[in-house]
């Protein structure tokens, strides 16, 4: 089966699904807010767009954040008008993501936002048209020179393929017992991952530079790390933890090791000056922002203050977090029948952990500059 038909967030409104576990509030993530707002201001200043503006969503999935930070590009581009004396132009949003996402729920929730947001607005509130984009963003996604600003959030940690060359080896498989980098896998699974990233993000680059106009804004938020080393265990711990919970199944004869030897994660969070050097390779656009900032692992979810402070919940909850975004992918490769055992020892180590240590997301957000080339 293609990795596009299985790598979707857990659709619908139940108690597993995305829309419902993975919230970020905007007062978690202030400098990808104040960053995507400052890039729609620079946008205006060296455009000028006068009667629309065209703004797409790349992995925009089916939870609120999607509509959180488009509600942060319009009150940009409103402010924007106001200072510059303009008439505030229409929108068309572009919402990408791939075809198994569940883009009813994601259109039911901007409907009822849209709403919400005229009453609040009033006169100022700014029209706009949402559209659904299904498709890998891996691939061309709109005509050329036709999108102003372009954003992703916490997306581009996905590739496009899990590596090439992580296959069993003859009898002997490459990351034996490992489903992502670990401090146990050889040094190969770092460098075929490192390879793919960079593959995958150039092509990601040079396909937006065909689709965004010159002058155009690109904001990208996406999970990284800051050491060099991807094999560190800070970088990953989720991941090992989760290597640990299928191990401990195979030792149980619920699960066959041939079956968690021949699954790794399609998953790559690179530092920064990883990302910096690529763009400098492919040569469209300029850093113009860059910020890395640390989150807590339990502010992705729904969890009120008295529970942050309950191991158990935090646990709970956390899981219920990557259960939201890798269920469709695990129950691909091992079948539906065991996800909730699976997520449930996933709830007992996260536990475990967090009494002694509390985990954190490094999170980055860059802010790129369409440049013009002569060959443009």
């Amino acid at each position: 089966m293609k990795l596009e038909q299985v790598l979707c967030m857990l659709g619908g409104t139940g108690d597993h699904s995305y829309a419902t576990v993975f919230n970020l509030e905007d007062k978690t993530v202030p400098d990808a807010i104040f960053i995507m707002k400052q890039s729609v201001e620079e946008l205006y200043h060296d455009l000028l767009p006068e009667n629309y503006v065209v703004v797409a969503d790349l992995g925009c999935s089916s939870g609120p954040n999607a509509f959180m930070y488009f509600a942060a590009i319009m009150d940009a581009i409103g402010e924007s008008c106001d200072r510059l004396s303009r008439r505030a132009p229409e929108i068309q949003l572009l919402l990408n993501d791939l075809p198994g996402n569940d883009f009813n729920t994601l259109f039911g929730l901007f409907a009822s936002s849209k709403e919400k947001m005229k009453e609040e607005k009033g006169e100022k509130f700014l029209p706009f048209y949402p559209a659904g984009v299904p498709g890998s963003f891996y691939g061309r996604l709109f005509p050329a020179r036709s999108v102003h600003f372009i954003y992703s959030s916490l997306c581009l940690h996905w590739l496009s393929q899990v590596p090439q060359g992580l296959e069993t080896n003859g009898n002997t498989a490459v990351n034996k017992g490992n489903i992502y980098i670990s401090k146990t896998s050889p040094p190969l699974v770092s460098k075929l991952y490192t390879e793919q990233f960079q593959r995958d993000f150039y092509s990601f680059l040079k396909l937006r530079s065909e689709e965004i106009c010159t002058g155009g804004r690109m904001v990208l938020m996406f999970f990284g790390r800051r050491t060099w080393d991807p094999a560190e265990e800070e970088n990953n711990y989720i991941s090992t933890l989760l290597s640990k919970a299928l191990n401990e199944m195979v030792l149980e004869g619920i699960l066959k090791a041939s079956e968690v030897d021949s699954f790794n994660l399609p998953y790559y969070q690179p530092c920064m000056e990883e990302v910096k050097m690529v763009t400098r390779d492919e040569g469209s656009f300029d850093v113009a922002h860059e910020s890395v900032f640390d989150l807590n692992w339990e502010v992705l979810g729904n969890l009120d203050d008295k529970s942050l402070t309950d191991n158990n919940a935090s646990g709970e909850y956390i899981a219920k977090i990557m259960r939201s975004v890798l269920e469709p992918l695990f129950a691909s490769h091992f079948g539906e029948a065991i996800i909730d055992e699976l997520f449930s020892r996933l709830t007992a180590k996260l536990t475990k952990h967090i009494e002694t240590e509390k985990g954190k997301y490094v999170i980055f957000v860059v802010s790129l500059r369409r440049i013009y080339r002569v060959n443009s």
